[in-house]
């Protein structure tokens, strides 16, 4: 027996205290426990590494009012004194110690059950777990749905879902007890947004998977991290995909959510191989990135491509059935995957090439004649200044090679080793389109000519392209110009095909550019030229979309589409807009089921139009009790471009948890860069004490408020800061932002006088009324 004493901790990290707040105000207790990645530690003497495994039982004493749960189920519950029992719990499998979980609490719960017999719950408040249902309903669906496509069976007799108001994460897969952020296990879609639904669908596809990948199987040490997180970023689309019908998961979704997410990091000098070292603490959280999520996710999708389903699906199955209750390492899992793959490749190698190097390629494709295609790859960066070659490889990867030409669609991969490679097309071309569907892990360049083509081509027929190719066409475009690889100019001219569009992804990769653009790096005169553009381009979306009813029970990928066209347009001051708002904000028939977003909206432009709107929300805010409500009100407080309304948002949301400090700096710094910098940086300590523990969200947060500032001084003025004080776990984010800052100094200096020109000859072309000038 060894007596250990330990607190709670004051971090949402380890065993800590928490609670959750009811419809009247009045706050419950809760106890939970957030082990991931060595905080188990903390809480028990245990040898705290992956490949330690041990089989546990927990008991915990606690007052009768409340329930005990842990990865076991519950055994027995035995009085031990006036009004305090002990909860004990069956034995768990082998397993690794941070993902063992306990949670002490007052919860109801809705249950359910999965084909195989495996017990199903989720808690939640009495007034907020109606919500849950459908949560529970998908994670009995997805533990069948696992089981059948792995042939592996599920471990544990139970799988429960337990939603925390505090959380350091968005969600942890403890082993049969997955914790998570209130607002995804208890999904509201009466105060949460289409874009939401989807965020909650896709966080608890991952966690389920974990079950398998992470939990079952475990990588040997952190290193392996890939083994955990990159697979499950892959196969949450799975799940999500055959279990919802309304969304392309395996695609649309994994591109514009985690495909362009992670090449935006591995675009960076900075960035690092996939199987980085990790001997110190700081090493091991710098691992929880989108280079292990985003980018890892996309390499075992594009594995799965070049093998094809079978062959992935039975190196899956190998891996895990001959692994259970224990652990593997990277090199483990690719000779799975090469025993199983049939290609005439070598695997391993391949997939080294990808996760053994930093970044990842740029490919250059041309037509020499109308039957053969020149192939060239290097390697992509934004910057290539301090670039150096320090690669075994030498920066040269195995290109899956797939292609879409005027005269065929061709699927079958061709792998291309060398640094230039002819291709063969199957029937005579005259544009060609490479990496069908975004699948493989690379971006495209081509020359001007077929550039054009592909353009005329989505002008007479978008619909010769499948979405996520015409996607990939955009994000290609607009990561070419950050690199200076295009003028911005031809960009700007091929977006005007968004006319015709009318799905979701191609509208938001152009959207979320202008705001960017609009946001960052334009002079209020050159913002008037721009927003006319801006409303050509949406107007004939938005005729169509205003048409669409406004009930929450249309499908998903209509309410994405509604909400992004009208949001949009309000932002460029697009008066169909604002008419069509100002008409939902004057029904009084409206009714409960009218969509969240749509709402939002409303609120959006009663707060931009009415002063008085806006203070009362203010004045309200510290007696809102519900955390969904309390982050819709923070959004729309925080659209306002009054900078004495902002920074007196900044000065109430320091009052409030960490979570809320964390999510408004971001609104302000879409708002007024400079304002939230100068902010966060009288406020530093206060920011330091909440988030220098969590290398993840300091490291997020430091990125965050400074990747917008765009001037050499203020580039001087963020280093020397940082030099001065102390970054601690968060300096990769300081890294990041410098380099972006960097990146915005040059976008000025190089695109910003044509994007100036293509605006204001655009805006004299389609408006009577131009601007009289333009700031030089």
């Amino acid at each position: 027996m060894v007596n250990f004493e330990s607190r709670f901790s004051t971090a949402k990290w380890g065993f800590y205290d928490t609670s959750w707040t009811d419809e009247g105000g009045w706050e419950n207790k809760m106890v939970a426990t957030q082990f991931s990645p060595y905080w188990a530690r903390t809480a028990w003497p245990c040898f705290d590494e992956p490949r330690l495994k041990a089989r546990f039982k927990f008991f915990v004493e606690h007052e009768s009012v409340y329930d005990a749960v842990s990865n076991g189920a519950l055994e027995s519950r035995e009085s031990i004194r006036a009004g305090w029992v002990r909860s004990i719990f069956e034995w768990t499998p082998p397993m690794s110690t941070y993902i063992t979980a306990m949670v002490v609490t007052n919860y109801r719960y809705l249950e359910s059950k999965t084909e195989s017999g495996v017990a199903t719950r989720v808690y939640g408040s009495p007034s907020r777990l109606k919500h849950g249902k459908n949560q529970l309903d998908f994670m009995t669906k997805a533990v069948d749905f696992f089981e059948d496509y792995f042939g592996v069976d599920y471990s544990l007799d139970k799988l429960y879902l337990m939603p925390l108001q505090e959380i350091a994460v968005a969600a942890m897969e403890n082993w049969g007890l997955i914790t998570a952020q209130a607002d995804i296990a208890l999904f509201n879609p009466a105060v949460h947004g289409a874009q939401w639904e989807l965020t909650s669908r896709i966080v608890l596809a991952h966690e389920v998977a974990h079950m398998w990948f992470g939990d079952l199987v475990t990588q040997h040490w952190w290193d392996s991290i890939m083994l955990k997180e990159s697979t499950v970023s892959w196969f949450m689309a799975f799940a999500a995909d055959a279990l919802y019908d309304d969304f392309d998961f395996k695609d649309e979704y994994i591109v514009l959510y985690e495909l362009i997410r992670g090449m935006d990091k591995d675009s960076s000098i900075y960035s690092r191989e996939m199987t980085a070292e990790a001997i110190t603490n700081t090493d091991i959280m710098g691992l929880f990135d989108e280079i292990t999520y985003n980018k890892g996710g996309n390499i075992y999708r594009m594995i799965y491509w070049v093998v094809g389903e079978e062959a992935f699906q039975k190196a899956m199955h190998n891996y895990l059935s001959e692994n259970a209750f224990s652990t593997a390492t990277v090199a483990d899992m690719n000779e799975y995957i090469n025993d199983t793959s049939s290609a005439d490749l070598d695997m391993v190698e391949f997939i080294d090439r990808y996760t053994r190097q930093k970044n990842f390629p740029l490919v250059h494709v041309s037509l020499l004649n109308r039957t053969h295609a020149l192939v060239k790859q290097e390697r992509f960066l934004y910057t290539y200044r301090d670039a150096v070659n320090d690669s075994d490889y030498n920066y040269t990867w195995h290109i899956p090679f797939t292609y879409t030409t005027d005269a065929e669609r061709n699927d079958q991969v061709i792998i291309l080793k060398e640094r230039e490679n002819i291709v063969t097309l199957n029937k005579p071309a005259t544009w060609i389109k490479a990496n069908n569907d975004f699948r493989m892990y690379y971006i495209t360049n081509y020359d001007l000519i077929n550039w054009k083509k592909l353009y005329h081509q989505l002008m007479e027929n978008h619909l010769v392209f499948t979405t996520t190719d015409r996607i990939q066409l955009l994000s290609d475009l607009l990561n070419l110009v950050t690199a200076d690889r295009l003028d911005i100019t031809f960009p700007l001219q091929f977006l005007m095909y968004i006319k015709k569009e009318r799905e979701f992804g191609p509208w938001k990769i152009a959207t979320d550019h202008w705001t960017n653009l609009l946001s960052n790096h334009m002079s209020l005169a050159e913002q008037f030229s721009a927003k006319i553009y801006i409303r050509e381009l949406l107007d004939d979306a938005l005729r169509e979309v205003v048409q669409m009813n406004t009930s929450s029970n249309k499908p998903i990928k209509d309410r994405l589409l509604q909400f992004l066209v009208v949001d949009a347009a309000m932002k460029a001051d697009h008066p169909l807009a604002n008419q069509f708002i100002d008409k939902l904000i004057n029904n009084t028939r409206a009714t409960e089921e009218e969509d969240y977003g749509m709402v939002f909206l409303q609120k959006l432009r009663l707060a931009g139009t009415d002063r008085s709107y806006w203070e009362e929300l203010l004045k309200n805010l510290p007696f809102i009790t519900e955390p969904d409500q309390l982050t819709t009100t923070y959004k729309i407080l925080a659209s306002t471009n009054n900078s004495t309304a902002l920074r007196s948002l900044l000065r109430q949301s320091m009052n409030a948890s960490p979570e809320v400090m964390r999510d408004i700096l971001p609104l302000v710094v879409k708002q007024d860069p400079l304002l939230a910098w100068e902010f966060f940086k009288q406020n530093y300590d206060q920011y330091f004490e909440a988030y220098g523990e969590s290398q993840f969200i300091m490291a997020y947060v430091l990125k965050t408020v400074t990747q917008n500032l765009d001037s050499r001084d203020l580039y001087v003025e963020v280093k020397q800061f940082f030099q001065d004080n102390s970054s601690g776990t968060g300096t990769p984010g300081v890294t990041a932002g410098l380099e972006r800052i960097n990146s915005n100094i040059r976008w000025k200096q190089n695109h910003r006088h044509s994007c100036r020109s293509f605006f204001y000859t655009f805006a004299r072309k389609h408006s009577r009324k131009a601007p009289a000038a333009v700031d030089p």
